[in-house]
């Protein structure tokens, strides 16, 4: 009894650090009262709730009077987090989810609430104290998504449900389900070209026009077509309209629609072997799965003889074994009952890529995904394997692309995306994100949310 009365917050931490973090938070709380009330009055035992109690958070009011430093310097973890960045002067992901803990910790035992202007405010004191981080990692608020993503909004959101599923506390604040994002790319608009009814007619009805007489009569006319795309209702209209999309070579006149829709973003061809080297690197650094690590000791091995296009469908490949996907899907068990499972490293890279083992394979997966009447995102399907792709197809609607390397399959695929205003596959939806962002320098409001890619960026923007 004697210790307890003088037992101190850092104490806790190393008595229950095996603990759940539910009983570590309410013990804190129990002492810290317990403790108040000896000035007050004798008492010789510590109660513990019920566990239907109550665990009431307040109400966050617009005076927000937290103070990281004063939280990090109370525990022995934040404090051994601040050590850690004098000497090393950046975080690693296990350490950044011990500041989160430390933080959540502090927030939940003062029974605050979590809310946009707290977690805004704690995230601008992480990245004054911790300069090398990224607030998106911790806190971020974008305008085409109404709900706040994050490490401190996923911690709080997860630790209030275990206490809860647990029976440590009754009742909690309903979490909001996010909305549905606009599946949307742009929404530009340009000051269409004069006098081209004439060029229009022959794009749309001259059926002997030479592909390179096409393609100049294409360059005349991109931006009323660009305007006439966003009008559009559905991918079918745009064929219909525009059917020199569908011709063998129609990659070429999506370039050319891109490079006016985005005419500051750089040529992938240009810059992939200066980037990808980094690429690589964080890949080593960042990759767990198993299987991922095993494709990526074929590439690291100085012996091999895989082709460069071998060596950049692995590199694409492996992506998806670093931007993990979070979206759920519905599936349904042996009893016909639905459940909710998470997308797997897998179902990303079969999003993104599909491997066949002959061309006679590759055509009958063709046939079958246009037989069930769906529409069909932009994916690319290979002959072979990821260290030896022997033929690259584009495949999309009705539009069937063959091309000779991966990188200019992962071009031309996110070139449609975005001209068509698609939606990117739930599945690999970071990994896109991951290649508009590093590889095209492409930020829109119409991104999705992903502090996992905001640190990562910034990791490989350094030096």
């Amino acid at each position: 009894m004697k210790v307890l009365k003088i037992m101190k917050s850092e104490h806790v931490d190393r008595l229950l650090n095996k603990h759940p973090i539910g009983i570590q938070i309410l013990f804190s709380y129990h002492l810290e009262n317990w403790q108040k009330s000896l000035s007050h009055n004798t008492v010789t035992s510590i109660t513990m709730p019920s566990t239907t109690s109550t665990f009431p958070l307040k109400k966050s009011n617009n005076v927000i009077n937290i103070k990281l430093n004063d939280i990090l310097n109370s525990s022995n973890t934040g404090t051994m987090i601040i050590d850690y960045y004098k000497v090393n002067n950046k975080l690693n992901d296990n350490i950044r989810s011990l500041l989160v803990d430390t933080v959540i910790n502090y927030i939940i035992t003062n029974k605050l609430s979590m809310s946009v202007s707290l977690a805004d405010c704690i995230g601008n004191q992480i990245v004054a104290i911790f300069p090398s981080e990224v607030k998106d990692t911790y806190f971020m608020k974008y305008e085409a998504n109404k709900n706040s993503k994050g490490k401190l909004y996923a911690k709080f959101y997860n630790s209030m449900r275990t206490l809860k599923s647990s029976g440590l506390i009754s009742s909690i604040s309903r979490i909001r389900i996010p909305e549905k994002l606009n599946n949307r790319k742009h929404d530009v608009h340009f000051d269409p070209e004069k006098d081209i009814n004439y060029i229009l007619d022959q794009i749309r009805h001259d059926t002997n026009c030479p592909f390179p007489d096409l393609e100049r009569n294409w360059k005349a006319t991109t931006k009323f077509r660009l305007n006439e795309i966003q009008k559009a209702l559905n991918t079918g209209d745009i064929l219909n309209n525009w059917n020199g999309f569908t011709k063998p070579l129609g990659y070429r006149l999506v370039d050319i629609d891109f490079n006016t829709l985005y005419p500051d973003s750089p040529n992938l061809m240009n810059i992939f072997e200066e980037k990808s080297s980094k690429i690589l690197k964080k890949l080593d650094e960042k990759i767990k799965d198993v299987t991922s690590r095993k494709l990526l000791e074929t590439i690291k091995n100085d012996d091999s003889n895989i082709s460069q296009n071998g060596m950049h469908t692995v590199l694409f490949y492996l992506l998806h074994a670093i931007f993990i996907p979070t979206s759920k899907k519905v599936t349904k068990d042996h009893a016909g009952k639905k459940c909710l499972v998470k997308y797997t490293i897998k179902d990303s890279q079969n999003s993104f890529i599909i491997f066949k083992n002959s061309v006679c394979e590759l055509e009958e997966y063709i046939t079958v995904k246009r037989n069930e009447k769906n529409p069909i995102q932009p994916f690319i399907l290979i002959v072979g394997t990821p260290v030896n792709p022997k033929e690259i197809v584009i495949f999309f609607d009705s539009i069937k692309y063959k091309v000779f390397s991966i990188l200019n399959a992962i071009d031309v695929c996110f070139k449609l995306f975005h001209l068509f205003n698609l939606e990117y596959p739930t599945e690999s939806c970071y990994v896109w994100l991951f290649i508009q962002k590093f590889f095209y320098n492409i930020n829109t409001k119409f991104d999705t949310p992903c502090h996992t890619l905001g640190q990562i960026l910034s990791d490989l923007s350094k030096p």
